[in-house]
């Protein structure tokens, strides 16, 4: 009831709010959102979050495009998910980009006005002669990246782009610099462009804190797959778009030390050295990578759903390789249930993620309509997890795969089916399940015409028994004309699977 009543207060409020108002609350937001602590990001957050409230009440464009761009920015920055402010934000005429110019132009002014802050310092890659002092420090005011904001890295979205082919022996510095890709090398990381890269296209800097963080700006797009490293050289690496003109690669750790990079052509390596550097050589105790067991369905003498010479057990394994290989890229240890074609019971596919004690169970399939008019119709990906079925729907589904392995059926009781109803589990299943389908979407609704199947609940066999958060995705349907046509697609099977991939990673970033 308390809870209750707080809502109707901030909802009211919200409501008498008035322009100027709304003002103030942009101002407090751009002069201090940056340099706060992650306690009060989340406070400004949910303030801009209650203007969003009151223009969508009003319907006042103009306030609704600035509340949108702030709640993409602090969405980003606090990890949560922001695609949908970006599409309602673009579908009004406007992006977030002119919100960074904004913020970029503000903290230029900022600089002139107030001393370079000691606690940011910038570290040269070559040594510096004492007449180029002066240089480098107005560098530094000149630079919005060396005041007192943190970074806020854009993800990236590689779907529109095409890669640039590679041309080691190219040097023209006026052809667009683009990070290709991104690989592991021993203390650190190998990033490979498309050109030979000049060591002007380079700025090296320090932010001190509670994490010390080693960057480097490049200027550069980003169409690397890779957006984040743990536990390598040291705790975290991210690689992102920080804004249209520049990638920026962050290592960050508990604990000052240093980063060291070398150019070579169309290759730049950057290490880490250090006294903490050296410590996190050895794995700590209280950090290790997510464990992720992937069940490609059916298999061997249960080819699951099949049309013609299109076989469910296939085109699962298909994805679910491309899925690890993705997870693997991201840090996360991976684990299959089958990587060959071979047959495997239903309740031995859950009973191998519990042995492996498992972070979570993700199993890959696709859908089947029945054998009607309106069966064929249905289209789409979906993403389910286990509670019973509530919808015809999902009810089908949850049939459709459960009678791949009779015996496993029949073992399972009802009785011993609602034992396995751990509730805090089917929360937790349900948070994987939405975040997932939701990026899943972002890569393949527009770009495959496939539909939103939604997140759904239901009584598979496969999920029962798993005792950590599971889902169970249908990547679509083999007996749709549409979804058969797009499903055999490699294009396709890589795509579907960097959007399980994001969603994966969306869900850990808020349940670590």
């Amino acid at each position: 009831m308390v809870k209750m009543v707080r809502l109707f207060l901030v909802f009211f409020i919200v409501i008498f709010m008035n322009a100027g108002e709304f003002d103030k609350v942009f101002n407090n937001f751009d002069n201090t959102f940056s340099n706060s602590s992650t306690s009060i990001k989340k406070k400004l957050h949910k303030d801009i979050r209650d203007v969003y409230v009151k223009t969508s009440i009003d319907k006042n464009i103009q306030d609704k495009k600035e509340v949108l761009k702030r709640l993409i920015h602090s969405s980003k920055s606090l990890g949560y998910n922001y695609i949908g402010y970006e599409n309602e934000l673009k579908s009004l005429g406007d992006n977030y980009n002119s919100y960074l110019n904004y913020i970029s132009k503000k903290n230029i002014l900022d600089d002139v006005k107030k001393p370079v802050d000691k606690e940011k310092i910038l570290l040269s890659q070559k040594p510096t002669k004492k007449p180029d002092s002066l240089k480098k420090q107005q560098s530094v005011k000149k630079e919005p990246i060396a005041t007192k904001k943190k970074e806020t890295p854009v993800k990236n979205n590689n779907t529109k782009k095409e890669l640039p082919s590679l041309d080691k022996k190219r040097s023209d510095k006026n052809s667009k610099l683009m990070l290709l890709g991104v690989k592991k090398i021993s203390g650190g990381v190998e990033l490979k462009f498309n050109r030979t890269v000049d060591d002007s296209e380079i700025k090296k800097f320090a932010l001190k804190g509670n994490i010390y963080r080693n960057i480097l700006d490049i200027k550069a797009g980003n169409y690397s797959k890779v957006s984040k490293i743990e536990n390598h050289a040291v705790e975290e690496i991210r690689i992102a778009q920080f804004d249209k003109d520049t990638t920026r690669v962050v290592f960050s750790q508990k604990g000052k030390f240093n980063i060291s990079f070398s150019l070579k052509e169309n290759l730049i390596n950057i290490v880490a050295s250090g006294k903490a550097s050296a410590k996190t050589a050895t794995p700590k105790k209280n950090i290790k990578p997510k464990l992720i067991v992937i069940d490609p369905g059916h298999g061997g003498k249960d080819p699951g759903a099949t049309v013609g010479k299109l076989k469910e057990k296939d085109i699962a394994l298909k994805i679910a390789k491309n899925l690890g290989n993705e997870l693997s890229l991201r840090g996360y240890k991976i684990l299959y249930t089958r990587n060959t074609d071979k047959f495997i019971p239903l309740r031995s596919r859950t009973a191998f993620a519990n042995k492996k004690n498992a972070d979570l169970f993700v199993s890959i399939h696709m859908n089947a309509g029945p054998n009607t008019k309106k069966g064929k119709t249905l289209s789409g990906v979906e993403t389910f997890f286990l509670s019973p079925a509530r919808s015809e729907r999902s009810k089908n589904a949850a049939a459709l795969e459960n009678k791949g392995d009779i015996s496993d059926m029949n073992f399972f009781s009802k009785q011993t089916y609602l034992n396995f109803l751990n509730r805090e589990k089917i929360i937790a299943s349900n948070k994987v399940a939405i975040d997932v389908q939701k990026h899943m979407l972002n890569r393949v609704s527009k770009k495959y015409s496939m539909k939103d199947g939604g997140v759904r609940e239901a009584p598979f066999w496969v999920l029962v028994g798993a005792t950590m958060p599971a889902i169970l995705v249908e990547c679509g349907y083999v007996t749709n004309s549409h979804d058969s046509k797009v499903i055999v697609q490699s294009k396709y099977q890589k795509d579907v699977a960097l959007g399980i991939a994001d969603g994966i990673d969306i869900y850990f970033s808020k349940n670590r």
